[in-house]
């Protein structure tokens, strides 16, 4: 009888061990969840909708967050946001389709460099990289010229918004 209660006492006590060894791993998970949400970047959704933010001296300035390797879908959300804001009209749509083109271009052609680059030299990556950047000259170049139009067909208070947010549809690559 002894024996049998000290068996189940040490069943218990393995149960109850297991049972904290548990919980510690699941709070040490909730702790490291906790603490990478908190140093988590904003999505681009989010970043979108942020105007202003507090930088430098003089308080709050208008940032403008053009990264060549952001995400198309943020660049697409951008250019939808300033549309909307632009209020396009019909006799503005082909032009506003040529600039949106024009922008589709440069990122299938980013995306088609990033899956082509990498060669047996030096001198042929290099080469690689003075194609790559031909190309997107190219594909600004293009994107300029069909802004300028756009931008010409637009109204007074079209031209101030435009000012203001069309620069943030297209990326940098400084």
């Amino acid at each position: 009888m002894p024996n049998k209660f000290w068996h189940q006492l040490t069943e218990i006590q393995l149960d109850a061990k297991k049972t904290i060894q548990s919980l510690l791993v699941l709070m040490m998970g909730t702790c490291f969840s906790l603490t990478v949400l908190a140093d988590a970047k904003p999505t681009p959704r989010e970043e979108m909708n942020q105007d202003y933010k507090n930088r430098g001296i003089g308080g709050k300035r208008y940032e403008i967050d053009r990264s060549p390797i952001g995400s198309f879908d943020y660049y697409m959300e951008r250019l939808d946001a300033t549309k909307k804001k632009l209020k396009i009209t019909k006799e503005q749509q082909d032009l506003w389709a040529d600039y949106e083109k024009s922008l589709i271009a440069l990122f299938t052609d980013i995306k088609r460099a990033k899956a082509r680059l990498g060669g047996a030299t030096a001198v042929q990556q290099i080469g690689q990289v003075l194609g790559v950047t031909q190309n997107r000259y190219a594909g600004m170049e293009q994107i300029h010229d069909s802004a300028k139009k756009l931008y010409e067909s637009f109204s007074d208070s079209q031209k101030k918004t435009a000012d203001e947010f069309l620069i943030t549809t297209v990326p940098n690559f400084d």
